[in-house]
C-alpha cells in the first residue's frame, strides 16, 4: 500500500534532487527526468504543480529550467504532497468506506483518526532541510542514479 502517489513520489525526489543542484542554476526537467527514471512530458507536468505553491520557479531560455522559489528549510514534506496529491487522505477512512466518522464508525476509525493526524504533523514538521541531513550520498546517488554518467548535483 502506498500513501503517496507516484507523483508525488517523484516530486519529492526532484525537490531533493534541485536543492542539491542549488546555486549552479536552473535544472532542466529533461535531466530530471533521466535521473529519476521517469518520463520527461509527466516530470514536466508535476514540476508545473510546484510553481503556483511558491515550491519552485522555473526559467525559458537556453538555460532554462527549474530551481527551488524559496530555501529547503522552508519548504515542507506537506508543501510538496499536498501540490500533488491534495490533502484529501487526512481527511477519509482508511478503509476508503463512504460515510464512516464518529457517528458510524468503521472497525479502523478511531485508530485511523489518531495516526493520520501524526502522519500530517509529521510531514508538515519534516522540511526538506531535514530530509537532507539525514540522507547520505551513497543513498541519493544509488537511488536517483546521479553517479551514472549524468552530471553530479553535488
Amino acid at each position: 500500500m502506498r500513501l503517496i502517489s507516484q507523483g508525488a513520489q517523484y516530486a519529492i525526489s526532484a525537490i531533493i534532487a534541485i536543492s542539491k543542484h542549488a546555486g549552479d542554476g536552473a535544472i532542466s526537467a529533461s535531466h530530471l527526468s533521466k535521473s529519476l527514471n521517469c518520463p520527461t512530458a509527466y516530470l514536466s507536468q508535476i514540476l508545473a504543480k510546484l510553481k503556483k505553491p511558491g515550491i519552485l520557479k522555473s526559467q525559458r531560455g537556453l538555460n532554462g529550467g527549474v530551481y527551488l522559489a524559496k530555501p529547503i528549510h522552508e519548504i515542507t514534506m506537506m508543501d510538496v504532497i499536498a501540490a500533488i496529491d491534495g490533502t484529501e487522505f487526512f481527511d477519509k477512512c482508511f478503509m476508503g468506506i463512504e460515510g464512516c466518522g464518529n457517528i458510524e464508525p468503521c472497525p479502523f476509525h478511531e485508530f485511523w483518526s489518531v495516526e493520520r493526524k501524526k502522519i500530517e504533523q509529521w510531514l508538515k514538521d519534516t522540511t526538506f532541510a531535514e530530509v537532507d541531513e539525514k540522507m547520505s550520498q551513497a543513498w541519493f546517488d544509488l537511488r536517483l542514479q546521479f553517479s551514472k554518467g549524468l552530471p553530479s548535483l553535488r
